[in-house]
């Protein structure tokens, strides 16, 4: 049986910087016994690695005594001390056997992630992260009951939800999901208060509109109508949730309205105006109203639940030929308070 033992090619050329390797081949004789044969000495050994001197056989000692004193004085003492700590070993068996303690099995993470193997030459090779993408922005939130989402293309309005478009000449359009169209012509933030007023006009430029820092809605003109989906909220005297200055104009109210200490929150002056009351209403304090309407022939229905307390009031209509028509659940509680 024959074994041939080579130098590691990786050693050798990392070590020395030569490209030459001692040829020994190792007879193993029936007694157990090993003897060289077809021994090459080289012809320089002051150009071998420490780890190629060792592995010279014996008929080439005198060679490597004569060219010892060279690998000293250029630091292969050094070198064979790296060669001892990277040194690899054969048993017995001709098995491999790596004298460094076992490393330690690392805990399972429990994740799927898959180490990366270096390159050769120490460059790391970097997978593409599919959530390699811009981070869209965020939807920016005003205190006044506004939310503009950039990333969706919408304007929210005390939950009326419009998107929108930017035109040429700095205007927006503004579209809701029944296809009712609106222009902003003015867009105002306060940064301090973190509120935004928007001024604009109707599809038709019929009927102007703004949206105040307070978050009142006013409306100026014919024929206008307001649907309000969300709560709204009014609180102080002289405050308005929804303003309407012009004949035929309709409110929906869908959402809850919640007014106080003295404000109102649905104001219409003209005639003919209609207001559908469909969601919950809360008036409390005195002067506080939840529906003034100052116009002839106004139509108020009200079929939803209403509370009123501490001197509030429900419904005001100021004017001829007015309609009431409460379907809904009313309470009326505390001194002066009117349904």
């Amino acid at each position: 049986m024959q074994r041939k033992t080579l130098l590691s090619a990786c050693i050798a050329l990392a070590l020395s910087g030569q490209g030459w390797a001692a040829d020994i081949t190792e007879v193993e004789t029936t007694t157990g016994e090993k003897k060289n044969t077809n021994v090459t000495c080289p012809a320089d050994p002051g150009k071998l690695s420490p780890e190629e001197l060792k592995r010279l056989p014996s008929e080439c000692s005198p060679l490597v005594e004569q060219n010892l004193m060279p690998w000293l004085s250029t630091g292969a003492a050094a070198l064979i001390t790296a060669l001892a700590v990277v040194e690899l070993n054969d048993d017995d068996d001709h098995h491999h056997r790596n004298n460094s303690p076992l490393p330690p099995t690392p805990p399972d993470d429990e994740s799927d992630d898959t180490p990366v193997p270096p390159t050769p030459g120490g460059d790391e090779i970097i997978p593409d992260d599919p959530d390699d993408t811009p981070t869209p922005p965020k939807p920016v939130s005003f205190n006044n009951d506004v939310i503009l989402d950039k990333t969706e293309k919408t304007l929210t309005i005390r939950d009326s939800v419009f998107t929108y478009t930017e035109n040429a000449d700095g205007t927006i359009s503004l579209q809701d999901s029944n296809g009712r169209k609106a222009t902003i012509n003015l867009w105002q933030i306060d940064e301090a208060n973190n509120t935004v007023a928007l001024e604009g006009v109707s599809a038709d430029g019929a009927t102007k509109w703004q949206y105040n820092h307070n978050g009142e809605l006013v409306i100026t003109g014919d024929n206008a109508t307001v649907n309000n989906n969300g709560k709204t909220t009014v609180d102080g005297k002289d405050s308005t949730g929804t303003e309407i200055n012009g004949n035929n104009g309709k409110v929906i109210q869908d959402g809850d309205l919640d007014v106080s200490g003295g404000g109102h929150g649905i104001d219409i002056t003209g005639d003919s105006a209609t207001v559908d009351n469909k969601g919950t209403m809360t008036v409390t304090d005195p002067e506080s109203m939840g529906i003034q309407i100052d116009g002839d022939k106004a139509i108020v229905n009200n079929e939803g639940e209403s509370t009123i307390t501490n001197g509030g009031t429900g419904t005001q209509i100021n004017g001829d030929d007015a309609t009431a028509n409460n379907n809904g659940k009313t309470t009326v509680d505390g001194k002066d308070s009117t349904g």
